[in-house]
């Protein structure tokens, strides 16, 4: 997966902080609309290595790899409604009302919760996700 970031601050050991502005916020498009106003939108920071030894203010083209990215977002656009949708199935199953099922649910939703927030941490922590610029952006 390729974004378009901005070159936020560089470090000597080749890494570079870079701010991402979140994709539903931006068409990537700066002939358009008039150039990258990335300070008025939604941004996420994160650190990069930095191939292409870009400089600070630059625009680049950060890219992480697909399959790591993409479990991580199914997990945690899936997994709360998985849950929810078995724990009201699981209630029902004993024959509970279904007042009791909803609360089942809703339990089930707020383990999904906390798994999402373990995930995150772990993610975090083992920096499983890595960015890496390849190539300069051109407007």
């Amino acid at each position: 997966m390729t974004q378009t970031a901005q070159i936020k601050q560089t470090f000597p050991n080749g890494t570079a902080q870079v701010a991402v502005v979140r994709q539903g916020a931006c068409a990537h498009n700066c002939s358009e609309c008039g150039g990258c106003m990335t300070a008025a939108q939604p941004t996420v920071t994160a650190i990069a290595e930095n191939t292409v030894d870009a400089k600070v203010g630059e625009l680049v083209v950060v890219e992480t790899a697909n399959t790591q990215l993409m479990g991580v977002i199914a997990f945690v656009y899936l997994m709360p409604m998985v849950l929810l949708v078995a724990g009201y199935l699981v209630a029902q199953s004993f024959g509970l009302t279904q007042g009791w099922c909803i609360l089942a649910g809703i339990a089930a939703f707020v383990v999904s919760i906390f798994l999402v927030i373990a995930l995150d941490r772990r993610v975090k922590r083992r920096k499983s996700i890595q960015f890496r610029i390849v190539a300069r952006k051109e407007i």
